[in-house]
């Protein structure tokens, strides 16, 4: 009996030990990290702070600020709080309060949520490759003041590295949105004839992208850029109606897309009206597309497929010119 309990109390130590070295690791790489981050000017904190022995790794950070370094894009909370099994410690789990701060377009917006979390996991190399992530978000709401923007009542997030395409720098990218709520003055003021509600029901993306670079830690301070997307599915359910959409783009250094998306749908009056409301398509248009759209639908039976064009800067649909690609929506606070 005395030698097992002698056993216990040095396999105790030993592991004492190990978590003690594996915590002023994680102190150290967490310090050096935020000066970092502090230097290329795409991150802050006040503090950090460690607990959790003997199991885990609990990292608090307290008043995070997270930006890109224009300023245009930033992010902001009283804490977050990072949590990592001390025997697996490149998989993450992130933690969020249910107040924090977004900055879009040169302002402030305050985001709320009742669950908001994420987690990752990363290679074990000197960059800390992205393996893998997940973000997952309920009753999330954004507003500006005292005024709705936008609302949802579930989000799922989640990136991986590519597991069939063998670009380098490839990621299988996922996403859901549930019950997406637009704020109506914002609605009315960029498509005033649509009969939408303000609420779409589900947004739903697989897609997989090709990047500059590595999501690696050198990431926040030169952020790659798409230059090529999969997009295997992406399926959208709005006021009873449904369009699907896949194909692929390849994204020139100017961020001009080449390539072509085909979308799918039996309710394709409602949205050639919305593309209509929202300009993409001249009213003098919509008399040949109409008839068109109805001369196809009746051969594909009853369904609408139809291709969307992107080449030398310009769009089309199906055989009609849209003019240039590209369309600009601004998410801003209604005006008072």
């Amino acid at each position: 009996m005395r030698r097992l309990i002698g056993l216990v109390v040095v396999l105790a130590l030993l592991y004492g030990g190990y978590w003690a070295v594996g915590a002023q690791a994680v102190r150290r790489g967490a310090a050096a990290a935020l000066e970092q981050a502090r230097a290329e000017g795409w991150g802050s904190a006040e503090a950090v702070t460690l607990a959790g022995f003997p199991s885990r790794f609990d990292l608090t950070l307290h008043a995070p600020e997270v930006r890109d370094p224009q300023g245009s894009l930033a992010w902001r909370a009283d804490l977050a709080q990072v949590f990592a099994l001390s025997y697996r410690p490149q998989e993450l789990i992130v933690f969020t309060p249910t107040t924090q701060q977004l900055r879009l377009g040169g302002q402030w917006f305050d985001l709320t949520n009742s669950d908001l979390r994420a987690s990752a996991a990363v290679g074990l190399a000197a960059s800390l490759p992205l393996s893998r992530g997940t973000l997952v978000g309920k009753d999330l709401a954004l507003a500006h003041g005292t005024t709705p923007v936008l609302a949802a009542s579930e989000l799922r997030a989640a990136i991986r590295q590519a597991q069939t395409d063998p670009a380098p720098n490839a990621y299988d990218l996922g996403l859901d949105l549930l019950q997406l709520d637009l704020p109506r003055h914002w609605l009315a003021r960029i498509a005033p004839q649509t009969d939408l509600p303000a609420r779409i029901e589900r947004l739903h993306v697989d897609a997989t992208a090709t990047l500059s670079a590595p999501l690696d830690r050198t990431a926040p301070a030169a952020p790659p850029q798409i230059e090529a997307l999969s997009l295997h599915a992406a399926e959208l359910d709005w006021g009873g109606r449904q369009l699907r959409a896949d194909g692929t783009l390849s994204i020139g250094p100017a961020g001009q897309p080449e390539g072509t998306i085909t979308f799918r749908s039996k309710d394709w009056q409602s949205w050639l009206a919305l593309a209509e409301d929202l300009g993409l398509i001249a009213a003098k248009q919509m008399p040949m597309l109409t008839g068109l759209g109805t001369y196809m639908a009746q051969a594909q039976g009853g369904e609408l497929a139809v291709p969307l064009a992107f080449q030398n800067g310009r769009m089309s649909l199906g055989p009609v010119p849209l003019g240039p690609a590209s369309v600009t929506i601004t998410l801003s606070p209604a005006q008072s």
